[in-house]
């Protein structure tokens, strides 16, 4: 009896799947968090400076709708 239940136990490999999936979804938060460090400076300044920015362009066509 208890050799069947060692056995069992070492044949499961329901864990080992969630484990992977666990370790997958940290790979995946970690890239997405570098890649907002490393571009959301670039990404403000697209919006807000110089001519043509996001924030004119939405403000011109707003005036132009009024």
């Amino acid at each position: 009896m208890l050799a069947e239940m060692i056995k069992a136990f070492r044949d499961d490999d329901s864990a080992a799947t969630a484990i992977e999936y666990g370790l997958i979804a940290a790979l995946i938060a970690v890239a997405v968090i570098a890649s907002f460090s490393i571009l959301g400076n670039s990404l403000v300044n697209l919006m807000s400076d110089g001519t043509g920015s996001a924030a004119e362009v939405i403000a011109t066509q707003s005036a132009k709708m009024n």
